[in-house]
């Protein structure tokens, strides 16, 4: 299990990268941890671009995405789906998860079918705070709808969060300790 901290610090530089993508009109369409190298600084770097042949054009029709099963979006087991920022943004959002659960989600073709993430995301309320767990299940949402449709829009939420996460530390500091009581005083010495 990994610390919330290190997890919110990476995915938000995560996102940036991302977002680059996105801005050149790509998807990636195979986020997972397996294509996530850490730098010794624990700065992020999206690998294997692989399936990213993906435009968001007209052409994005013709193109049969590759997947990885727990980490790919619903949207990408049908031929006629439309493929957009939302796609890759559950794939983040099962990034999140098996980080934070040590394991991917249930499969999204399974997930159609009978939906067991509602309990498994509950479980992770135990030891994340309800903002990271209600970001995470609010990607992985199987109608693209109603997912985050941009990672700016992601991005901006997780650094709200972490920013009032940071607030509340702070005040939470506890008030200086007690002075230690102090030495009896000495008789004056004649």
């Amino acid at each position: 299990m990994l610390r919330e901290h290190f997890i919110r610090k990476v995915f938000h530089e995560l996102m940036s990268g991302l977002r680059e993508v996105h801005i050149h009109k790509l998807l990636h369409l195979d986020i997972k941890p397996g294509n996530i190298y850490l730098r010794e600084d624990e700065s992020p770097i999206l690998l294997d671009f692989g399936a990213a042949r993906q435009t968001l054009t007209m052409e994005a029709k013709r193109f049969q995405p590759m997947y990885t099963p727990g980490f790919a979006a619903p949207e990408l087991y049908g031929k006629h789906n439309e493929l957009g920022p939302w796609t890759d943004i559950y794939s983040l959002g099962a990034t999140l998860y098996a980080c934070m659960a040590g394991m991917p989600p249930q499969e999204a073709n399974q997930r159609e079918k009978d939906d067991r993430m509602g309990d498994a995301i509950a479980r992770l309320r135990s030891s994340y705070t309800n903002g990271l767990v209600d970001l995470v299940e609010w990607c992985l949402r199987l109608v693209p709808a109603e997912r985050p449709q941009s990672v700016f829009r992601l991005q901006k939420e997780l650094r709200e969060q972490t920013n009032a996460l940071g607030e509340q530390a702070a005040q939470a500091v506890p008030a200086a300790l007690p002075s230690a009581p102090s030495a009896p005083a000495r008789p004056a010495a004649s």
